[in-house]
């Protein structure tokens, strides 16, 4: 008799982004997530999980953009779960260390990426 839950379904953003739990290190009372720095697409201002985080000038975070002149072009935090910001700025956790699946980020990981964030391994 089996009595341990089973997932019948996945939801989106409920994927698991980490290859392994054996070298973690999470950022110490979260980041705060600058909703001036985030796109909206259909009215909502959302930052998916796996996305890659550069500190801006203001010690908050923004997403990685590799033209960025503002800190995001430098990532050095792993989101951890997917943020809604169209309402304004939001504290969440992230990874300062960890070993992720590559493709289940939210972007394409390349060798500038890798390059810079010594401290993720893209499996």
């Amino acid at each position: 008799m089996r009595l341990q839950p089973t997932q019948k379904f996945e939801v989106d953003d409920h994927i698991e982004i980490l290859a392994s739990y054996d070298v973690i290190r999470e950022v110490v009372n979260g980041i705060t997530i600058d909703s001036s720095t985030v796109t909206a697409t259909e009215g909502k201002k959302i930052v998916k999980k796996g996305m890659p985080l550069g500190k801006l000038a203001n010690g908050k975070y923004g997403p990685y953009d590799s033209a960025a002149t503002d800190g995001r072009e430098n990532p050095s935090v792993i989101l951890k779960q997917t943020v809604d910001v169209t309402e304004g700025d939001h504290v969440v956790g992230g990874y300062e260390m960890a070993k992720v699946i590559s493709e289940r980020l939210p972007l394409t990981v390349d060798d500038a990426l890798k390059g810079k964030m010594p401290n993720i391994t893209f499996a």
